[in-house]
C-alpha cells in the first residue's frame, strides 16, 4: 500500500460516520493541500454509494485543516441506478473545515469518445523540471515530498521569472511521488490531489503567497491509466482579490481524464 492510500484511509465508526488520520505529510505550510482533503472525503462517498467512481464533485473550503484526527458525515440525498448523490463534511475538534457534494456513477473502462479535444501541447516528461514557489513554505519532508510536479520548459521558466507571462498558464506533468510507493492503488483516487496539487496559477502574476481556495469543482471524464499525468493548468479573470484556476488532465494514452475550476483568494 503507498502511503496516499494509507493517508487517505477512512474507517467506519457508526452509521453515516467515518473516522480518518490526516497525514501532516500533505501540508503546505500550516493548512493542508485541498486536494487531500477532498481525496479522503472521496473515500467516505464512495464507501456510501453502490457506485464506484466520482464523476462530479463541488467542494467548499470553510477553514485550513491540520494534521491528525478528523470526522467524517455523509448522508446520501439521492440513490439511484445511474447517479448516486452523496453530501459529505469533514471536522476537526468539532468545527467543519470543508464541505462536499459528490455524484457517483460507474463509467466504462473501454468507453471511446464520440469526439475529444487533443491533449494539451506538453512536452516528453524529461524535458520537464521541477520547481515550487511554495518550496521556502515546506518542510523538507512534507507536501513537495508527496508530489512529483514537472513543468514545461517555458513553464519552468515563467515561474523563476526568467520570462514573462503574458498569460497565466502552465504545462507539465503531476504524479505521486516514487518514494511514497509511486501510483494509488486505484489511479482515480488521485485525481482530487492532481487537481489542486500545483503552486497557484496567479503566482505567475505576484510574489507568491498562500492563495485560499473557497470553492472547487472537478469531474472525472474518464478512468486513467497508472501513470504520471499531463496537466494544462490556467485562468481567465485575476480581479479585485480574486482568480479562477482551470486545470485539465491527461493519461498516459492521451485520454481527458479529469476537468477542475476553483475560486480562490489572491494571497495576502
Amino acid at each position: 500500500m503507498t502511503r496516499f492510500d494509507s493517508a487517505t484511509a477512512v474507517v467506519r465508526v457508526g452509521e453515516n460516520r467515518y473516522a480518518a488520520e490526516l497525514d501532516p505529510g500533505y501540508l503546505i505550510g500550516t493548512a493542508i493541500n485541498g486536494g487531500y482533503l477532498m481525496a479522503v472525503l472521496q473515500r467516505a462517498a464512495l464507501a456510501e454509494s453502490d457506485h464506484p467512481h466520482a464523476v462530479s464533485s463541488s467542494y467548499h473550503f470553510h477553514r485550513p485543516g491540520g494534521g491528525g484526527p478528523a470526522e467524517i458525515e455523509t448522508e446520501v440525498v439521492k440513490r439511484g441506478r445511474t447517479v448516486t448523490t452523496v453530501l459529505v463534511t469533514l471536522r476537526q475538534e468539532g468545527r467543519t473545515v470543508l464541505t462536499g457534494t459528490i455524484a457517483t456513477a460507474t463509467l466504462d473502462s473501454q468507453a471511446q469518445p464520440l469526439y475529444a479535444t487533443p491533449p494539451a501541447p506538453v512536452p516528453p516528461i524529461g524535458q520537464c523540471r521541477s520547481f515550487d514557489p511554495r518550496q521556502g513554505q515546506l518542510a523538507e519532508d512534507g507536501f513537495l515530498a508527496r508530489v512529483d510536479v514537472g513543468f514545461s520548459p517555458d513553464s519552468y521558466a515563467a515561474l523563476l521569472r526568467e520570462r514573462t507571462a503574458d498569460t497565466p498558464e502552465l504545462y507539465g506533468y503531476v504524479d505521486l511521488s516514487a518514494r511514497d510507493g509511486g501510483s494509488a492503488e486505484d489511479p482515480a483516487a488521485f485525481l482530487p490531489l492532481a487537481v489542486d496539487a500545483l503552486p497557484p496559477i496567479v503566482s505567475l502574476l505576484t510574489d507568491w503567497s498562500w492563495a485560499p481556495t473557497v470553492e472547487l469543482t472537478w469531474h472525472l471524464r474518464a478512468l486513467p491509466e497508472p501513470g504520471p499525468l499531463a496537466f494544462r493548468a490556467h485562468s481567465t479573470l485575476v480581479s479585485d482579490g480574486w482568480f479562477d484556476e482551470n486545470v485539465d488532465l491527461w493519461d498516459t494514452k492521451g485520454r481527458l481524464v479529469a476537468q477542475s475550476r476553483q475560486l480562490a483568494r489572491v494571497g495576502r
